[in-house]
């Protein structure tokens, strides 16, 4: 079996405010892992809560009474928060054994200012229906799809799933062939080709890219049905990946996450911004 390298270099995702969701952190991890990339994971500090330590005789519910706000005992308690999520993070991540790094900023868009095209944005969608509505949930979605970088939508509640890369395209230079095959060179899974809005044939170059690695596939057809796209039924996997361009048109698969490759993932004149951490 020939070796396969994917065209990304890092993950970077934003540690989630709920430790529920930290479950989700494995399979991202296991993600990064196969791909050969680094996961970086970042803890944002409410920029809003912190700010209540500058409102002048402010008080806190401590100890069964309402009490003098206590600046100090503050900065412990976003230190210890910050502890935690790292402590979570290395727990949940580190048994698949991608490089990781950890970091803590103060604003919301720091983590992704510095977002490139060969980076993946990993999103987790809480669990709680609350928090799938709240503004740092919704400026992390928005500050993803602002970025140029490929995205990993991935469930709060997701599990890990065995079962075939799905890799959902229309041409043999789809951007997302390259990482389907990689994954699934590493992980030895069987690939799953959907063909959409073009004849299966026109993929043949794909399945013959994939026989010289050595992998498995089946091909699948998909149909575009009031702007969603419909899946077989007997088309699962544990992971789906597609153009960020139909975005709005991601089929239900509940459970698997999504990535969706940047239109710019290849590109040869990236300058060298170094190794990730």
């Amino acid at each position: 079996m020939s070796k396969m390298k994917s065209d990304f270099r890092r993950m970077l995702l934003r540690l989630p405010p709920n430790r529920q969701d930290y479950t989700a952190i494995g399979i991202i991890a296991e993600l990064a892992s196969s791909l050969g990339i680094g996961l970086i994971g970042t803890y944002v500090e409410d920029s809003r809560v912190r700010g209540l330590a500058d409102l002048p005789n402010a008080r806190e519910f401590r100890g069964g009474s309402w009490q003098p706000f206590s600046a100090a005992q503050f900065a412990q308690d976003m230190a210890t928060a910050a502890r935690e999520a790292e402590r979570l993070f290395m727990e949940n991540a580190g048994p698949h054994k991608p490089a990781l790094s950890f970091s803590v900023t103060r604003a919301l868009a720091d983590d992704l200012r510095e977002a490139y095209p060969d980076d993946i944005v990993v999103v987790i969608e809480p669990n709680s229906a609350v928090e799938r509505v709240t503004h740092q949930f919704n400026e992390l979605l928005e500050a993803a799809f602002r970025s140029t970088s490929s995205i990993l939508l991935v469930p709060g509640h997701a599990k890990r799933l065995l079962g075939p890369i799905i890799v959902l395209a229309s041409a043999p230079s789809d951007p997302g062939i390259t990482a389907a095959l990689a994954m699934a060179a590493s992980t030895g899974e069987r690939l799953t080709l959907v063909s959409l809005e073009a004849p299966v044939d026109a993929l043949s170059p794909v399945l013959e890219r994939a026989k010289r690695a050595g992998i498995a596939f089946a091909l699948a057809e998909a149909a575009v049905q009031d702007g969603r796209i419909l899946l077989p039924a007997h088309v699962r996997g544990r992971l789906l990946i597609m153009s960020r361009g139909r975005s709005t048109q991601q089929p239900r698969l509940p459970g698997t996450p999504i990535l969706l490759i940047s239109p710019d993932a290849v590109r040869g004149d990236e300058p060298d911004r170094g190794q990730a951490a």
